[in-house]
């Protein structure tokens, strides 16, 4: 498979990944009400959490394909994709001072480059 192919699959699985553990992790923060358990929302979250994994693990497939064997840095990109899907989907980017959005484009620009790095 053509390596442009392969990063395209690699960013699609893990950027859809990172947008149910999003979801998941903000379900997860509403799961408990008023020191009550919200058995609904918790089950929005665990389906959100299975939905990620499995979209994560298929982009391991990729990411393995590409070379990149460590689990270090196969989980590190989508680590900042799902940080970065939680500060949307809770708006509190919208939060940010210009020095942390400028530092979080660094972090990820980083980051992306290590994986890429880590490839060859």
């Amino acid at each position: 498979m053509k390596p442009a192919l392969l990063i395209t699959g690699l960013i699609a699985a893990t950027i859809l990944s990172a947008y149910f553990d999003a979801r998941g992790f903000i379900y997860a923060a509403q799961a408990w009400r008023g020191g009550s358990f919200v058995t609904g929302t918790a089950l929005l979250s665990l389906i959100n959490f299975v939905g990620g994994v499995t979209l994560y693990i298929s982009s391991i497939g990729f990411q393995q394909r590409l070379g990149v064997e460590s689990a270090a840095m196969q989980s590190i990109f989508w680590f900042v994709a799902t940080v970065v899907g939680v500060a949307l989907m809770d708006g509190t980017i919208g939060q940010w001072s210009v020095t942390q959005r400028v530092v979080g484009v660094g972090v990820t620009a980083g980051i992306g480059w290590l994986l890429v790095s880590a490839a060859h």
